[in-house]
């Protein structure tokens, strides 16, 4: 049992969570009595688990605060080991992987200012079904979250690109030191879209998203293209990303890149800097998922009119940077025309990745899906809980609006390619 009185918001919390919080706190010297708990973000902010701030506060004054990743009682990918590996996998990344990285950078002399920034991890718990991380509360450093719904702007994603070209170069510079090292980590990440155990369930969703978006998506081009992408996503991904595991140009990837997995420091309307979180679906892959998952999910077709080409060039640059401090070069590590083929190859899967990412993080608050039809084992619930058919209109209207662009820019970037008007029939 733990020591403390847990003030607020414990649903969902269980008494091993509270007991393990409770270590945590002693070994910081807690002796207060009271821990104040509550609920991060609204529904349809967080899926993978639920997100709790648990705040002390000392004799002196000073409040510690610490965010917890809470597993629930079930997972959408069916059964509690899949569960156990995708928390795993995040503790592995906080726990092992971007220590690693970190430790490699300061070795090496990286100032400060460019070595990777991540939220200090407090503890883990993996015991099956009492999964729980505490992270450090970056609130308390000034970085928020941007609102999901909102398509990201350029000097954001050129934050993102940053860090993320930061994170990658790390891949290689360990495989270049320590690759005994690298195997071994990156052997410990699971691809849960890669398991065969879920695929069938995974097939049934996406097949039901393209029966909703036939009676959403009028134009014949677009619906052609959706239709394709979606019938091949889970055999064509699966085949790509489980040939390119262990590839001489394969990367310990973030894996879920949206808006609400980056918390961003802020000047104004500018960010000044950004810290990438929830690393659940962590795998080893090629870098051009990432960066795919972070364009198609979080920008709109105006923004990527004028500024596509520029983040790849901006990505790629950023990488060689990044490298260039372990005396290493982009054009041997990654050349630019393997980058730019894997970006082709890579296009077509994640854009149908994007379809269904899209039909759920612009869904507003009331319309969001509930954690319960993540947790819920039944196919039938989860498959009515992505429909489309009783979204509101303006909603209807933003996610057309915005896998329509998305579309068009995949037929522009050679991703899709143009069939006779004939085969539309």
């Amino acid at each position: 049992m733990s020591t403390y009185e847990y003030v607020g918001d414990t649903e969902n919390i269980s008494q091993r969570h509270l007991q393990f919080v409770s270590e945590v706190l002693e070994k910081h010297g807690y002796t207060g009595k009271q821990v104040a708990v509550t609920s991060m973000g609204k529904v349809g902010d967080n899926y993978g688990s639920y997100a709790k701030r648990f705040s002390a506060e000392f004799e002196n004054g000073k409040v510690f605060k610490m965010v917890a990743k809470i597993a629930p009682p079930n997972h959408y990918l069916g059964v509690p080991k899949q569960q156990n590996d995708l928390f795993t996998n995040e503790m592995v990344v906080y726990n092992e992987i971007l220590p690693k990285f970190r430790q490699l950078q300061e070795s090496a002399g990286v100032p400060e200012e460019d070595r990777l920034q991540y939220p200090h991890c407090y503890g883990t718990l993996s015991e099956t079904q009492n999964e729980i991380i505490l992270l450090e509360d970056l609130d308390s450093k000034g970085y928020v979250m941007l609102d999901k719904r909102q398509p990201l702007s350029d000097s954001s994603i050129k934050a993102v690109l940053h860090s993320l070209a930061n994170f990658h170069s790390m891949s290689y510079v360990l495989k270049n030191r320590e690759p005994q090292t690298y195997d071994r980590l990156s052997a410990t990440m699971v691809n849960a879209f890669t398991n065969p155990e879920t695929a069938s369930q995974s097939q049934m969703m996406f097949q039901a998203a393209w029966n909703d978006m036939k009676a959403v998506f009028d134009n014949e081009r677009h619906t052609h293209a959706i239709n394709d992408t979606l019938q091949h996503l889970v055999e064509v991904g699966m085949h790509i990303q489980t040939a390119d595991r262990g590839s001489k140009y394969s990367v310990i990837q973030h894996g879920d890149l949206w808006t609400n997995n980056i918390m961003f420091q802020m000047q104004g309307d500018q960010p000044v800097a950004c810290i990438m979180i929830d690393y659940q679906l962590s795998k080893e892959s090629l870098p051009a998922a990432d960066i795919h998952n972070l364009i198609f999910n979080c920008t709109d077709y105006k923004t990527r009119s004028k500024h596509y080409y520029e983040w790849i060039d901006y990505y790629h640059s950023e990488l060689d940077r990044c490298l260039n401090n372990f005396g290493l070069k982009v054009s041997y590590v990654y050349p630019r025309d393997k980058f730019d083929a894997d970006l082709k190859r890579y296009g077509k899967p994640y854009l149908g990745m994007a379809f269904m990412m899209l039909n759920v993080l612009l869904r507003p608050t009331q319309e969001a899906l509930q954690m319960s039809v993540f947790e819920s084992s039944d196919m039938t619930k989860m498959v009515e809980g992505f429909g489309m058919q009783n979204l509101m209109e303006q909603t209807l209207d933003e996610i057309k609006k915005r896998v329509d662009g998305l579309v068009d820019s995949c037929f522009e970037y050679g991703y899709l390619t143009e069939v006779p008007k004939a085969r539309f029939k």
